[in-house]
């Protein structure tokens, strides 16, 4: 046994104890022949295993065999660090049976004990055997080995080609409007690659309000009328400009400016783009950064738009540059970061990360769309469509005194001149005695119906120096008439509310003993339909009096008939409540069996119907728990204890309303407004953590069909073996809100998410899609509008998805294959040109491949990576490559590893002995 004194102590140990087994055998069998069968299996099987664990581990190397050393030194073994397994598994996989028949021998032959039969089989192909009959016990021993198959190498070749470059390819970029920018001229920037070879063309799509005039970097480049272009309400005007201007756009930033000649100055969603040739190869914004850039606003600030964030939000920045003589305020989503009057004057406004951080949870903008309002208020002669109730308690303690903090009932006491309660023949009235000072006696009152004189019983105050409640309320009242109806087209009613009189009432002078009318049967004491006439609304607000109870649910659902019969859709409803008590009559239409309960259940009832409630809890006995419960619908709830407070809620609602009022998103002045300014340098800036960063992706902008219905519905299809890397989809809404967007199922956008009431949310028109959400192949997508949460509505027929799609920049390690030469390749490309590209560059051989055509040399690793490359670059496969490239420009940068383990198999090898 010579031949193994190169071998390491353990397979030494591991030979001698194969040889020790098979004596051991055999001196059984030779000995006894009692032996169970169960041990001589045991026994074989061990034999078995030693031999595959040996030869599994022992190289060729090592075996000092004068067989295996010439096969060695003739070159048949051309690694010596095969094991011995591997080396059959080789001479298998070579189709070299003899020389592995040959080679198993050599090496087995003396090891296995003569009277045991052995085979060695790969893959179920018989190697080698000793053929003996088996006469008592067979066992099988197997081993994986990788990297070996039938008439496959065992060495050669992979390649791997990377783009690192491009001559050129085709692509567009895009300026959008959002869902509207007015009112005035505007400015939007567009922002272009440096290495522009040339502009191929442009196209404008917009629903503007009105006829205007374009200009590129202030060069004149054409009119367009309204209309012209096949727009309409929710669909857009749509023009090829003239190529004529195409010499008027420049490589890097350009300023657009649309100046109105006529109509309306806004637009409601579009967008301008331009298609070009360049060479840049990554021509998208750098990833991890975003910037959103204001339009240049000059007339009136107006803004309804969105942004988007493309990975968790880890920074933020809002730079503002405007003018305006009115408080200007910017909302994003439903958070307000910035209000202020600036008095006319340029104000450089930067809101930094800090703030914004303390005002906004970040985790809303992780890819998800957000609106943008940016607006005026205060301003004196805007134009308004807003119909507002003025619904007031006019229960008895309002006709307290509005320091009072407590107060205590004396009693009834018997006066027949100021009785009001006749009680078995005798006139009764009574009094309160109120802290810190003030009476208030429940005493006759004598008033005109309009037909007859009544008497009845109501609150008749003394408060000295304070006021009663009922003079606070009509001093703040008139406050807010005059605001509110300050705006013109704003109109404004009124509902008293109290309950039935449960007192006597009688005819004339008092003199009867007999009840003959039931007041207020509803509970409403007054009412006034919807006027725009300032003076006559504070004359009937200096009138209100206080009367008895507190029918909340009655002011309410009063309110409510009101506004639905005298209102349309297209202006927007408010009902201002105030209350200085508790509810304490029930209403049958809420029918809750609760006074609490169904006078906020008739808020909401309102609020389902598109009306906003705000809610003013006057006083110290305010029922405020019910109160603001009863605030929806984007109104909001006041705790007024004072006068003062009362003032300014009044103040504040009325300012929030002339705020909101307009005609869907349209300013309808009716005179002169003063001009306001954002200048287009305002911007907001984002930093978001990047969720996958592609690698050596090249990008290509695409367009969808229009969808061409107004559900609206379409579909996008992404190709195989390429990733979406943005992907908005168009809206336009008309006087609507873009409010939802589902794909492939998924609710991706929402926007009652940010708040029910629309209008003082922004409103994007292109609403990106998470890339997540977008599978290879056909995706879902439907958009649709609404005027607030509760009515949801389809979409336009011209919208879209724009989106880019990553091509893959290179082609991985190929398969394993005998060499890597190289070819020259004939290459056609969209663009309608074609080139002959030799990969290598370097390559002078003679090979002619065709991508069209499919013809290359599959044992060609370089061969196989090229096509895979400009595979990669044909989306639409009709033979063409979507990018211009070539061996120099480009740059193709080849990678090719030789004499490197194959891929095939496993194998598996296996020994039989039996006895």
């Amino acid at each position: 046994m010579t031949w193994f004194y190169k071998m390491k102590k353990a397979i030494f140990f591991t030979i001698d104890a194969l040889l020790a087994s098979g004596i051991i055998i055999l001196s059984i069998i030779l000995i006894s022949d009692f032996y169970s069968s169960e041990q001589q299996k045991v026994n074989i099987d061990y034999a078995s295993q030693d031999l595959v664990r040996v030869f599994s581990a022992m190289t060729v190397g090592h075996a000092s065999n004068a067989y295996v050393a010439n096969l060695i030194l003739s070159g048949q073994i051309a690694n010596s660090n095969n094991t011995v397994l591997e080396q059959i598994g080789e001479f298998w996989a070579d189709d070299n049976i003899d020389l592995a028949k040959n080679f198993t021998k050599n090496l087995t032959e003396d090891i296995i004990p003569k009277n045991y039969g052995f085979s060695v089989l790969v893959n179920g192909e018989e190697i080698y055997k000793r053929d003996l009959p088996v006469s008592k016990a067979l066992v099988s021993s197997r081993k994986i080995i990788s990297g070996i198959a039938k008439a496959k190498p065992t060495q050669g070749f992979t390649a791997r080609v990377l783009l690192s470059g491009i001559r050129s390819k085709k692509t567009s970029s895009y300026a959008y409007f959002g869902g509207y920018e007015g009112d005035g001229n505007l400015t939007k920037k567009l922002i272009l690659p440096v290495d522009i070879i040339s502009f191929n063309s442009s196209y404008l799509e917009v629903e503007a309000g009105g006829n205007f005039n374009l200009y590129i970097n202030g060069i004149s480049s054409g009119s367009y009328a309204k209309g012209s272009g096949g727009g309409g309400n929710m669909l857009a005007d749509k023009w090829n400009i003239s190529n004529a201007y195409l010499a008027n756009f420049r490589a890097g930033e350009n300023i657009i400016n649309i100046n109105f000649t006529s109509g309306s100055s806004y637009i409601a969603g579009g967008f301008l783009r331009v298609t070009y040739t360049t060479s840049s190869y990554n021509d998208t914004q750098v990833s991890g950064s975003e910037k959103f850039y204001f339009p240049g606003i000059d007339g009136t600030i107006n803004l309804y738009s969105s942004v988007y964030v493309g990975g968790p939000l880890t920074n933020m920045k809002v730079f503002l540059n405007y003018s305006s003589n009115y408080t200007a305020y910017l909302k994003l989503g439903n958070t307000t970061v910035y209000e202020n009057n600036t008095n006319n004057t340029q104000a450089q406004i930067t809101i930094p990360n800090s703030t914004l951080k303390s005002l906004i949870d970040y985790g809303l903008f992780n890819q998800k769309t957000v609106p943008l309002r940016m607006g005026i208020t205060n301003a004196t002669s805007l134009g308004g469509s807003a119909d507002a109730m003025i619904v007031s308690d006019v229960s008895g303690s309002m006709e307290f005194c509005s320091q009072t903090t407590s107060y205590s009932w004396n009693g009834w006491s018997v006066d027949a001149s100021k009785g009001c309660l006749y009680w078995f023949g005798s006139w009764l009235w009574g009094s309160y005695s109120q802290n810190p000072s003030g009476t208030a006696d429940y005493s006759r009152v004598t008033w005109n119906d309009g037909t007859s004189n009544l008497c009845g019983c109501r609150y008749t105050p003394s408060c000295g120096s304070d006021a009663t409640k009922l003079s606070l309320y009509k001093t703040a009242g008139k406050q807010f008439t005059d605001i509110l109806l300050n705006i013109s087209g704003n109109r404004l009613g009124l509902v008293d509310f109290s309950q039935t009189n449960t007192n006597p009432v009688y005819i004339d002078t008092c003199s009867s003993s007999s009840s003959t009318t039931t007041v207020f049967s509803d509970s409403i004491a007054r009412t006034n339909n919807l006027i725009s006439d300032k003076a006559q609304m504070n004359t009937l607000i200096d009138a209100t009096k206080a009367w008895w109870g507190t029918c909340t649910c009655c002011g309410m659902n009063k309110a409510v008939d009101m506004i639905n019969s005298q209102s349309n859709s297209q202006r927007k409803k408010y009902v201002v409540l105030m209350s200085d008590g508790a509810a304490n009559v029930q209403c049958a239409q809420q029918g809750t069996g609760s006074s609490i309960e169904d006078a906020v259940k008739s808020a909401q009832d309102a609020c389902n119907q598109g009306i906003s409630v705000y809610a003013i809890a006057f006083g110290a006995d305010a029922d405020t728990a019910t109160m603001q419960r009863m605030n929806c619908s984007g109104g909001k709830y006041y705790n007024a204890v004072d006068a003062s407070n009362l003032q300014q809620a009044y103040k504040d609602i009325a300012g929030d309303i002339n705020k909101l009022s307009f005609s869907g998103q349209t300013i309808n002045a009716t005179g002169a407004l003063e001009r306001s300014l954002v200048y287009p340098s305002s911007f907001i800036e984002f930093n978001y953590s990047v969720i996958l960063s592609p690698f050596n992706k090249l990008p290509l902008g695409f367009e969808t069909d229009r969808f061409g219905n107004n559900v609206s519905s379409g579909t996008l299809i992404v190709y195989a073996n390429t990733s979406v890397s943005e992907a908005k989809v168009t809206s336009y809404s008309g006087t609507k809100w873009t409010d939802k967007l589902v794909v492939n199922g998924n609710n991706v956008y929402s926007l009652s998410d940010f708040g029910s009431d629309y209008q003082i949310l922004g409103d994007p028109f292109a609403v990106n899609v998470p890339v997540s959400n977008l599978n290879t192949g056909s995706n879902a997508i439907t958009i649709s509008t609404g005027l607030n949460s509760t009515s949801s509505s389809g979409g336009s027929n011209d919208s879209r998805v724009i989106y880019t799609l990553l091509l893959n920049g290179f082609a991985d390690y190929s398969t394993v294959v005998a060499k890597s030469d190289g070819c020259s390749w004939t290459v056609s490309f969209e663009d309608g040109s074609a080139s002959t590209i030799k990969v290598p560059s370097s390559y002078n051989g003679a090979d002619i491949c065709s991508f069209s055509a499919q013809t290359y040399d599959s044992n060609d690793a370089m061969d196989n990576a090229v096509f895979q490359l400009f595979s990669n670059l044909d989306l639409d496969k009709d033979g063409k490559l979507e990018v211009n490239i070539d061996e120099n420009s480009l740059n193709i940068n080849t990678l090719t590893l030789s004499k490197i383990p194959s891929l095939w198999g496993p194998a598996i090898i296996e020994i039989r002995v039996w006895e």
